[in-house]
């Protein structure tokens, strides 16, 4: 008689740990980067197996790299609303060919918004360049490389030697750590030779540079003497804690009439006295006129320089003198770390962490005395112009929802507003920022539909965050089809449906009024976006025309019930808030 023998299952065999695979996703993980957002295949296969699934909120903390399968368009844009919500790095990877060019939409917006971010890009094998490979992106093919460095130069980092891993790894580090994005490219044969790489994570250097806050302490009270001094607080100035009550105090201390970019606004408090408002772009009528009327006798403080074209609508800022307050050394828009070609008159800069250097600077010129300003008129109300409430039948006042909803928010908020209407009318109604959301838009490379991933990167970073996105009726083109892999999210999605591409269909009534309208390519069909999302594993709201269930709703949204919510807003397209002075460019040759 034979012994019975039990016989146990054998499980799975354990990852490998020697090979430059897991090297790559080890020391990212000491660097702190643990969310990743992409689609597995290709020559990523091998990288992701050491990457645990992302399938819900509770693992969000656990520390183990994970990954969120997400198509790559909205993927690339998750590590910007990652980083903006938490200030940690993320990552988005894409497989060879197509998939980098669908994620490359969100590394550009970092480039363009200094957001550090990681993107894993898989190179074809070595052993199959010149054999018309798969998504060819070798020198035969799309030859990506060349364009990553195009658009990245040291940024973009390549794996293609494994004895040099590691000091390709410490260059990826330094990159992030200028507030910067990388894009690490291997080669799938490479990566998969053994290594042992330790690259550890180092704390970037804080603090401002002495000389630089020294000379403007002194300077300033006889430069500024006698004359207007404008603040303008942009999107830097809101990486750093504690940043509204600084600019407070700095624009008390002054007695400067402060404005702010979009992103900059995120720095700055709605008791602001001296507040005026946002410019460019949606910008408040009194921040506008003030901005219009500087000249070569005032003075302008930047904190932070936004030099967009939603920003600066390509102009100089004609002041005749410009104190660059900065911590960034080669951020977008700038020449030889400087932005000495956008100021129209004297130019210095004054190097250091924002918040850091104004803790310095404010009690220094404090007891030195900053001189005599001119009196300031403040504003009570930041707008003058009359707008039409007469909306078509079945539409919101759209400036009374905004009103309203300004009214609602709580505390532990985080708002995105994408490519579409919303990123140009919101502040131009709420006029001052709301304390207890932070709104961002990543404006400067204009992609529809990014806001989505921005939200999706909010919630993976920090899921107590109640995170609302407003998009649009077209940018949901982009990103719809990805809605059931961010169902148990907790998103709230605000979709702003006015049936056209609105920022073209009213802005080529500026551009080219004599063309008939059907040529502004702008019209779209309608989608029930409720049923739509409910078909993906969504709940869906209406808001009612006349706002009577916003409540309702708003309540609703602050329910934390592991399930993501629509909600559809019809707008009027012809009810025309916030203003667009970019369109004085595209009317001009410039643009033609």
């Amino acid at each position: 008689m034979i012994d019975r023998v039990e016989l146990t299952p054998f499980g799975p065999a354990p990852l490998e740990r020697s090979s430059g695979n897991f090297w790559l996703i080890e020391t990212l993980r000491r660097w702190g980067v643990t969310a990743y957002a992409g689609v597995n295949g290709g020559g990523l296969i091998h990288v992701a197996k050491h990457l645990e699934p992302f399938s819900d909120l509770s693992q969000a903390t656990d520390g183990a790299p994970r990954m969120l399968t997400m198509g790559e368009y909205v993927a690339g844009f998750v590590p910007l609303g990652y980083y903006l919500a938490s200030g940690r790095i993320a990552g988005c990877i894409t497989t060879t060919g197509a998939a980098t060019k669908l994620g490359g939409s969100g590394m550009t917006d970092a480039k363009l918004h200094n957001i550090p971010a990681v993107y894993l890009i898989a190179l074809n094998s070595t052993m199959s360049i010149g054999q018309a490979p798969l998504q060819d992106v070798s020198l035969h093919g799309m030859n990506i490389v060349p364009q990553l460095q195009a658009e990245l130069g040291d940024g973009c980092v390549v794996i293609d030697d494994i004895d040099t891993m590691e000091e390709q790894l410490e260059r990826a580090q330094a990159i992030l750590m200028e507030s910067k994005p990388v894009a690490i490219a291997f080669y799938p044969d490479i990566l998969s030779k053994g290594v042992e790489v330790d690259v550890p994570s180092r704390p970037r250097p804080r603090g401002y540079r002495a000389q630089d806050v020294q000379r403007f302490v002194e300077e300033f009270p006889r430069i500024a003497e006698g004359r207007r001094v404008v603040i303008y607080v942009g999107s830097e100035a809101a990486r750093w804690p504690n940043m509204p009550a600084l600019t407070t105090q700095l624009s008390e201390l002054l007695q400067a009439p402060t404005v702010w970019s979009v992103n900059g606004a995120n720095a700055v408090s709605r008791d602001n006295r001296y507040g005026f408002g946002y410019i460019s772009f949606g910008g408040n009528d009194e921040a506008m006129k003030l901005w219009r009327g500087i000249g070569p006798d005032d003075c302008v403080i930047t904190l932070g320089f936004d030099p967009g074209e939603y920003s600066l609508n390509l102009a100089t800022i004609p002041a005749g003198q410009v104190w660059s307050f900065t911590g960034w050394t080669e951020q977008y828009g700038h020449i030889a770390g400087e932005f000495r070609h956008r100021v129209r008159g004297n130019y210095d800069v004054v190097r250091g962490d924002l918040d850091a250097t104004l803790r310095e600077v404010i009690p220094q010129l404090a007891r030195r005395g900053v001189g005599r300003r001119p009196a300031v008129d403040l504003p009570e109300r930041l707008n003058t112009r009359q707008i039409s409430r007469d909306v078509r039948e079945g539409s919101v006042d759209f400036i009374a929802f905004y009103e309203q909803l300004h009214q609602s928010w709580r505390p532990n908020s985080i708002g995105f507003d994408d490519v579409c209407i919303a990123y140009k009318d919101r502040q131009y109604v709420t006029q001052r920022p709301h304390p207890w959301i932070p709104f961002h838009t990543t404006h400067d490379g204009s992609a529809m539909g990014g806001g989505f991933g921005l939200g999706v990167g909010a919630k993976m970073a920090d899921p107590s965050l109640h995170t609302f996105v407003f998009s649009g009726d077209g940018c949901w083109r982009l990103f719809g089809g990805a809605l059931a892999d961010a169902a148990n999210l907790d998103l709230r999605l605000f979709i702003i449906n006015n049936g056209v591409y609105g920022i073209v269909d009213k802005g080529l009534e500026v551009v080219i009024p004599d063309v008939e309208k059907r040529r502004y390519h702008s019209s779209l069909p309608s989608i029930d976006f409720v049923a739509a999302a409910r078909a993906h594993g969504w709940d869906g709201y209406r808001v009612k025309p006349d706002l009577s269930n916003l409540k309702e709703i708003m309540d609703a949204c602050y329910e934390v019930r592991g399930q993501s919510i629509v909600i559809d807003v019809p707008v009027d397209a012809d009810q025309v808030i916030g203003l667009n002075p970019r369109l004085n460019n595209l009317t001009t040759k410039t643009y033609l």
